[in-house]
């Protein structure tokens, strides 16, 4: 998991930074800018830092890891505190957890038995929830529900890792808030971003798990190299990334393309050119079942 280098990444560390910078001048200039500016702006920007505290989880930009989740612990898009985010996130990079409800946090799969429980209304949410269109729309309101419901539950329980990681989470998100309030930011318009910036990441996590029987066949290549394989920091070449936990994003594609044919052979030939293709065919189709098949 841990990135073989020492040495201060900086251009991971300038996008940091940057992000932060573009996102504080945003919400302080939004009253005078066009909302259908702020909105997509905002969107995009909390998409990325998404993708750039998903880098720091695993170790970078700095030799302090420390450091790296102070930089990483603000909770931009609101509702994550980053502790379970790095935790549940570590724990999915076990091969055999990928895909399996309750141990990949990425995992749209529900156990066959609470999919069976279910009434036909909320069954046929959850087919359409398979569907690209469906993730994208319903996707952030079925995945965050799930995550607050399931949170709520075990502070219930008195489960006190749970109680630790919202606690640590609480004066980071104070503080997120004060800042939108001090500068008068319509809280309306900032929570639809926040839903509309995990649309846009749930492009990427749609399909990039998938289960199958070889551990190795879980996890997808999406050989783009547009403008969302850099705001997902090339994780769409999301085998490479499993294979190769430590690596910083901007080796991810280099590695691939060194490996290409071992690494499609290991991962099944699971490979899409960009996301256009799994759109074309994925954007009113379910991609497979909900019930996870193993």
């Amino acid at each position: 998991m841990r990135a073989e280098s020492k040495k201060i990444e900086y251009l991971t560390l300038s996008l940091l930074i940057a992000c932060y910078l573009m996102w504080g001048l945003l919400t302080m200039w939004q009253a005078s800018l066009p909302v259908w500016l702020v909105l997509p702006v905002l969107t995009v920007l909390l998409s990325f830092h998404g993708s750039l505290q998903h880098e720091i989880i695993h170790y970078h930009p700095t030799p302090s890891q420390s450091l790296n989740e102070t930089l990483a612990s603000p909770p931009l898009a609101l509702y994550l505190p980053f502790v379970i985010y790095r935790d549940t996130h570590r724990q999915h990079h076990i091969l055999e957890n990928i895909s399996y409800p309750h141990k990949d946090p990425e995992s749209y799969y529900l156990q066959a038995e609470h999919w069976q429980s279910l009434p036909k209304w909320l069954q046929r949410l959850y087919t359409w929830n398979n569907t690209l269109l469906g993730r994208m729309l319903i996707g952030p309101a079925l995945s965050v529900s799930g995550f607050l419901l399931s949170e709520v539950k075990k502070l219930k329980a008195g489960d006190e890792y749970t109680f630790q990681a919202w606690l640590a989470y609480l004066p980071w998100l104070a503080l997120v808030l004060a800042w939108l309030l001090y500068w008068q930011f319509p809280l309306s318009l900032y929570l639809l971003a926040c839903y509309f910036s995990i649309s846009l990441t749930s492009i990427r996590i749609f399909a990039e798990h998938q289960a199958t029987a070889i551990p190795t066949q879980r996890t997808i290549v999406v050989e783009s190299n547009g403008w969302l394989s850099y705001l997902f920091l090339q994780n769409n070449l999301h085998s490479v990334h499993h294979k190769y936990p430590g690596l910083p994003w901007y080796q991810l594609r280099k590695t691939y393309q060194q490996e290409k044919v071992t690494i499609l052979q290991e991962n099944g030939g699971y490979v899409f050119k960009n996301y256009l293709e799994l759109f074309k065919r994925y954007a009113w189709k379910p991609k497979e079942g909900v019930a996870h098949p193993l």
